[in-house]
């Protein structure tokens, strides 16, 4: 039935993460590891966002220190074996390209079916715990120069803090290597001593606050952050590139959850890559601006607030909004679209 069914759409859509897909429903039906392990698994549009990010060439060596079902590698090596232009650059970046480490044996089981799907690249994955001294030393020797993240959220656990495990993979990279992070929001501003640490032996690119259901129906708001590998943040004496992406142009409905139910994701993704890659600054979208780690890394605390774009109609619209507030008691009908997805 897999074979009849499974493969030749997998064939078509190389970097659809089908067991990634069918784990995520799975668990809809479970309530067990999603919440016990803090995994959260990364939309499909965020794997992709991530792969063209980083900018990768049919060299670049990718690691992901909690691979999860290797929806990173799949999208990494999918970006990769399209810009190559011999069997031999395809067979290296199966080979020698895709480095991956997951500690659940279930999960590394689901991750290494997922690469033997794509037609391989299962060569270099790691279970057991990306803090292990001997698989540390396994994935240096890679020499990755591109890390991708997605920790199991830490619940409050400061000994699995999403921050160390950003520091762990930064310490795998090879010197100027750069890492791409997805973590909750509170990572960027709530204090935390491992920030300082991370700001003495590296340096902060950039951070991206996300949209704010992104992992919808699992209530976390995330951020992505940029890290340049072993480089002292304060060395550089730059700014931190601090972007506003809080529409995606995805849209919640009542049983697919969220999708581009409009076709706008393309032309947001493709904005979003140039402003990040360019450095560009945009009122209201985007900013630069120097940070410490006492600081707070997101954009909403430095960027401007672009005044042009609202209208009368706007106006008018919240204080008619504001009007029926008071009138209900504070009792608002949720618009049906929202309610039903709720």
């Amino acid at each position: 039935m897999l074979d009849e069914h499974v493969r030749p759409f997998i064939s078509v859509y190389h970097d659809f993460d089908v067991v990634g897909q069918f784990y995520g429903e799975f668990l809809k039906y479970t309530g067990g590891d999603k919440k016990a392990l803090g995994i959260v698994l990364t939309p499909r549009h965020i794997c992709e966002l991530f792969a063209l990010l980083a900018d990768l060439t049919p060299d670049s060596v990718v690691a992901d220190t909690c691979t999860g079902t290797s929806a990173f590698l799949i999208s990494s090596m999918v970006n990769m074996v399209g810009k190559a232009t011999t069997d031999d650059q395809v067979g290296k970046i199966k080979k020698h390209g895709l480095i991956g480490v997951e500690q659940p044996p279930q999960m590394f089981a689901l991750a290494a079916s997922n690469m033997i799907l794509r037609g391989d690249g299962k060569a270099n994955l790691y279970q057991g715990s990306c803090f292990d001294e001997g698989i540390v030393a396994a994935v240096k020797a890679h020499q990755p120069t591109v890390g991708m993240l997605n920790p199991p959220y830490s619940q409050g656990d400061a000994s699995l803090h999403e921050l160390r495990f950003i520091q762990q993979l930064l310490d795998v990279l090879v010197k100027g290597g750069r890492a791409f992070c997805i973590v909750p929001m509170s990572c960027a501003i709530a204090p935390h001593p491992l920030k300082a640490e991370l700001m003495t032996h590296h340096t902060l690119e950039a951070v991206m606050s996300m949209p704010t259901e992104l992992f919808y129906p699992v209530g976390t708001v995330t951020c992505i952050m940029v890290w340049k590998a072993g480089t002292p943040h304060a060395t550089t004496n730059r700014k931190t590139w601090f972007g506003y992406w809080k529409d995606d142009g995805f849209s919640k409905t009542k049983h697919r959850g969220r999708i581009d139910l409009h076709g706008r994701w393309q032309a947001i993704r493709d904005r979003w890559v140039e402003m990040y890659r360019e450095g560009e600054e945009h009122a209201g979208e985007s900013i630069k601006a120097k940070v410490g780690p006492t600081d707070e890394w997101c954009a909403e605390a430095y960027m401007e607030t672009d005044y042009s774009t609202i209208t009368e109609a706007d106006f008018d619209a919240v204080l008619r909004d504001y009007a029926v507030f008071h009138m209900t008691g504070g009792q608002v009908a949720v618009p049906e679209d929202e309610g039903a997805a709720e």
